[in-house]
């Protein structure tokens, strides 16, 4: 997972890289990186949906 995180964020070492990439199950990159991103996409929904709600009150 933190792999995944790592590279959402975009900043990486090139040794960390080179690391993961030996060690990790591409599955697990693949399923933690899916859920990663519809935590992103379901955190951004309800951001939008407050201020959506505050503007309109």
């Amino acid at each position: 997972m933190r792999a995944v995180l790592w590279s959402f964020f975009g900043v990486r070492k090139r040794q960390s890289y080179i690391d993961d990439a030996g060690s990790l199950n591409p599955l697990a990159v693949v399923v933690a990186g899916v859920l990663a991103g519809a935590i992103f996409v379901i955190v951004l929904v309800l951001i939008v949906h407050w201020i959506v709600g505050r503007a309109s009150a």
